[in-house]
């Protein structure tokens, strides 16, 4: 399974991290399983962030990936 990571303070994602198992949340950090046209879709973005210097925004991903929308709003309501 592929888990984005997210920075909770900032709504960055720091990287992608494959596990057996969905990774365990910390008060600093969160993971949000992901597909393969997801990672694509994120991929793309990091490639045109990276060249201005910067990281994804969760927003940006979310706009253009409706799978990753509906698992940041499961996440949220398992809170």
């Amino acid at each position: 399974m592929n888990c984005i990571v997210i920075d909770k303070q900032s709504n960055l994602i720091t990287g992608v991290v494959a596990s057996s198992t969905l990774p365990t949340e910390t008060s600093k950090t969160l993971f949000i399983q992901a597909g393969q046209l997801t990672l694509n879709k994120y991929y793309r973005l990091l490639s045109k962030s990276r060249k201005k210097g910067f990281l994804v925004d969760v927003g940006e991903l979310a706009k253009i990936s409706h799978s990753f929308l509906d698992s940041l709003v499961e996440t949220d309501r398992k809170r």
